[in-house]
């Protein structure tokens, strides 16, 4: 058993599988059984909220309740173990051993490439359908400092702009942009599905002023605009897509992006296209 990734609400355990990880969520230190109820509903949220919109794309993913007693490490992240169980959500592995080298990667986008010439994109595209004039994922660049020549935004309307997303990746073959391409032209891409799921879930986001005025709608749209894509190319098969990423946000974030809204409005140097 083996920590792959530890970020700030989640941990993914590698138990020896190849094909399949476990995440375990800390996103309540004072509270196992909190943490457990979170897994469960957003376990359902995921099944329920958002793959009658993305479908067959979804990460293949199942809920494992283990017994406390046989995950050790569970006392590095609580404080409370108040429950006899733990709830780890079992995940498709996507990257594996095989994509060990890394040869493109910046906030948006990471391409690996395996010794047998497979290649792998770790992708953001953010905010896809937006009702503002200005390119919301351009314009957040500019308040963050970020140095992007590209968008995916942009690419959901022009497949030709994935030459400069890997512009500065000469490592990759051909053969492979090419097919990336074909892919991201076509009416059924991943860009397109999600952009379409955002519109669906569009609202308003500045004029709550609590919690408790931010809509089930809003914290749909909020998944969708926040979820990873992983795009497996091979030479002569199908590219495989799968979508992770996808939690239920909470209520409380209303506060942040609301302050990134009234960032963005102020903004003097916005970017249109």
């Amino acid at each position: 058993m083996k920590i792959v990734v530890e970020g700030g609400a989640n941990v993914l355990i590698d138990y020896g599988d190849p094909d399949w990880l476990y995440r375990l969520c800390k996103k309540f230190p004072e509270s196992l059984r909190q943490c457990n109820q979170y897994t469960l509903e957003n376990f359902r949220y995921i099944i329920e909220e958002i793959k009658p919109f993305l479908g067959d794309l979804v990460c293949p993913m199942e809920l494992k309740p283990i017994p406390l007693h046989q995950i050790e490490l569970i006392r590095h992240y609580f404080t409370n173990l108040d429950d006899n169980k733990v709830n780890l959500l079992r995940i498709k592995q996507l990257k594996g051993n095989s994509f060990r080298e890394t040869v493109f990667q910046d906030h948006f986008t990471s391409i690996y490439q395996s010794d047998a010439g497979g290649i792998l994109m770790e992708i953001k595209p953010k905010w896809l359908f937006s009702r503002l004039e200005y390119c919301r994922n351009c314009t957040h660049n500019i308040i963050k400092g970020r140095r992007i020549n590209y968008c995916y935004k942009v690419l959901l309307n022009n497949a030709q702009h994935f030459r400069d997303i890997v512009s500065n990746c000469n490592r990759v073959p051909l053969e492979f942009v090419e097919d990336m391409i074909r892919y991201f032209d076509g009416s059924d891409n991943v860009l397109s599905i999600l952009h379409d799921a955002q519109r669906e879930f569009d609202t308003q986001q500045s004029d709550f002023t609590n919690s408790k005025d931010v809509s089930n709608e809003l914290l749909c749209c909020m998944t969708l605009r926040d979820v990873t894509c992983f795009l497996e190319w091979h030479p002569d098969l199908p590219i495989k897509v799968n979508v992770v990423d996808m939690d239920l946000k909470l209520r409380n974030k209303w506060t942040h992006w609301l302050r990134t809204n009234q960032d963005l409005e102020r903004c003097q140097s916005k970017v249109f296209h």
